[in-house]
């Protein structure tokens, strides 16, 4: 998500300047003998113009943030990282998850543990594995067993959850609808079992991106 915001910002800056740029002298006229006259008409073009990129830009950044399964887990897991480091309380972590969740999700071991350690950290990190597609998991005796939709939904990930003091992974069950996008349908501590049957999708400790979230 925080990778998204800036290409899109800077999708924008590349053009939105050049637009400014090369349009600054032409808003306004100077005749001989007069005033410099600001062209309205002209003026207001660019405006709109300028309007209708920068609303079809932000479209296609809520387009990206719902379809890409990476991004909408970053958004959820953001969640979790906030509520362990007091940035928002337990009870804000329900309400603002509740959009991100299928109607019947399974998070209830995860709310049991933040009731918990909500608060309680300074600052943590998290890297996202790739994810697991049924090709995959429907081979994994040690992960839940659920009904496989198509190829590529749902998908299983987990994610590497260090708070300075230890590192623990969690399994996160993400499913596709056309109408609500990428959504949770199940999150939980992972077994070591799950650990161990999804090793090559896990995120690399070197390579690998780490989000931050500081209280």
């Amino acid at each position: 998500m925080q990778t998204a915001k800036i290409v899109y910002l800077v999708i924008w800056v590349l053009i939105m300047v050049p637009l400014v740029a090369f349009n600054i002298k032409r808003i306004s006229v100077k005749k001989t003998g007069e005033k410099r006259r600001i062209k309205w008409g002209f003026t207001a073009f660019i405006t709109v113009f300028a309007v209708l990129i920068s609303v079809l830009l932000i479209s296609a950044y809520q387009a990206t943030l719902s379809t890409r399964y990476e991004i909408a887990a970053e958004r959820y897991i953001d969640l979790h990282a906030e509520c362990v480091t007091g940035q928002i309380s337990y009870d804000d972590f329900k309400v603002k998850s509740a959009p991100l969740l299928t109607d019947n999700a399974d998070i209830s071991a995860l709310t049991d543990e933040l009731s918990k350690t909500a608060g309680t950290k300074s600052a943590v990190r998290f890297q996202i594995g790739d994810w697991i597609t049924p090709k995959y998991y429907k081979g994994y005796t040690s992960f839940p067993q659920i009904d496989v939709i198509d190829d590529s939904n749902p998908v299983f990930l987990i994610y590497r959850f260090d708070d300075a003091s230890s590192q623990k992974y969690y399994l996160i069950e993400m499913v596709w609808s056309d109408s609500e996008g990428w959504q949770v349908a199940y999150h939980a501590p992972a077994t070591d079992e799950q650990v161990d049957a999804a090793r090559t999708s896990l995120p690399s400790k070197v390579n690998g991106q780490w989000f931050y979230i500081s209280g």
